[in-house]
């Protein structure tokens, strides 16, 4: 969850945050991933703290178009893009356009509703695929990569026990998810300013700072 348990903007003694939001997608954070690796920093440890519904996302949103294609969808990313994302980016319209300055710089995106038929629960196509490509740059860096849940609602833990678990061990990231689901802290609804942001997230960073 972008700013919310380690700002991008603050000190965090040797936690180094690449905040960002939803509408990124995991394929959103292993380009800033692979580009922090690459700009020469070294890693014993990435942890992708992130709640269970962001796995859900397939750039099949209505966020798609201003969170992932105008920062990503150019020339030196699009080599790292799986077959996967290229049909989902079509899917959405005037896709191409995001490059033009005029789009770029405004706050205009096309109406866009996705009409994908979703067969998963928890875990989306290309968040598998980059997940396992995270998993990939661990060998090659030598990293270590967890990932953990962010506080939740108590109104969402229903929600989250009925997510199809199966869809971990098919995808082979049992290692990366161990204790994920039964380490959720859940807390009263009324924490939270809508369903996954808290309103008091820096209450929650100095705990994080303890398990990391």
């Amino acid at each position: 969850m972008g700013n919310q348990i380690f700002s991008n903007k603050t000190n965090n003694d040797t936690i180094y945050s690449l905040a960002c939001n939803w509408g990124i997608g995991v394929v959103g954070h292993f380009i800033l991933l692979n580009n922090y690796l690459q700009a020469g920093n070294k890693v014993d440890t990435v942890y992708l703290l992130s709640a269970p519904f962001s796995f859900s996302n397939n750039l099949n949103s209505v966020y798609t178009y201003h969170y992932f294609l105008k920062p990503f969808y150019r020339d030196e990313y699009y080599p790292l893009f799986t077959e996967t994302v290229k049909q989902q980016i079509k899917k959405v319209p005037y896709s191409y356009f995001c490059k033009y300055p005029y789009v770029l710089t405004s706050n205009w995106a096309p109406k866009f509703v996705s009409k994908d038929k979703i067969d998963y629960t928890f875990l989306s196509p290309i968040s598998v695929e980059y997940l396992i490509r995270i998993k990939e740059l661990g060998d090659k860096y030598n990293f270590k990569f967890i990932i953990i849940a962010t506080p939740s609602r108590f109104s969402n833990k229903p929600i989250f026990e009925k997510m199809n678990k199966n869809e971990i061990v098919k995808s082979k990231l049992d290692n990366e998810f161990k204790n994920y689901f039964k380490n959720i802290i859940y807390l009263d609804d009324t924490n939270f300013l809508d369903p996954v942001h808290l309103k008091n997230p820096q209450k929650y960073t100095s705990y994080f700072k303890t398990i990391l």
